[in-house]
């Protein structure tokens, strides 16, 4: 069964994840915003571990502040936006804040290793036709990062900022099959 903090977590963090889509075509974004989320995204998936762990049970603080962090700038950046606007994204988030599903979450297959350092930097990037999984196994394999796929056909590569840039070197080639 799901624990009920975790699903207001993850509500919340999907509904700024939306939002900052809305907002990053027209706004300046500043990067604190894309490193709450990113921590706030770590640190509930550290919790979802096991909620009932004390120790994961004291990050309940750090995520909260995260994702209010995040919140607070993305919502500050909607006041050139309609009425309108800024009225169902608070309402988004005052759902996802009570539990309810405001978004479904991305269902994601992941490769990664419990009990890895949270301090991981990482990339997502989407191609425009399938591509073979096996083959970016092996080129993140080799340069020591995680991969995950999820349902929207993005990517994720997680690591070592070097070792990142170097899988980055070596899958361009995907890219430019695609062109």
């Amino acid at each position: 069964m799901e624990n009920k903090q975790v699903t207001v977590f993850e509500q919340r963090w999907l509904v700024l994840d939306h939002l900052l889509k809305e907002l990053i075509q027209e706004n300046e974004i500043p990067k604190e915003t894309f490193k709450n989320l990113q921590m706030a995204k770590s640190t509930i998936n550290f919790f979802k571990e096991d909620p009932s762990d004390p120790i994961r049970a004291q990050e309940i603080g750090r995520i909260d502040t995260f994702l209010n962090n995040a919140q607070d700038i993305l919502m500050n950046l909607t006041e050139k936006k309609s009425e309108e606007f800024i009225i169902e994204w608070n309402r988004n988030i005052l759902d996802a804040c009570m539990g309810k599903e405001v978004f479904k979450p991305a269902n994601t297959k992941s490769v990664f290793i419990p009990g890895l350092p949270s301090n991981f930097d990482y990339v997502k990037f989407n191609f425009r036709e399938p591509m073979y999984e096996e083959r970016f196994y092996e080129v993140c394999e080799y340069n020591n990062v995680i991969i995950e796929f999820d349902d929207d056909e993005s990517i994720f590569i997680y690591g070592q900022k070097e070792n990142i840039q170097e899988s980055l070197k070596e899958i361009t080639s995907f890219f430019q099959e695609q062109l």
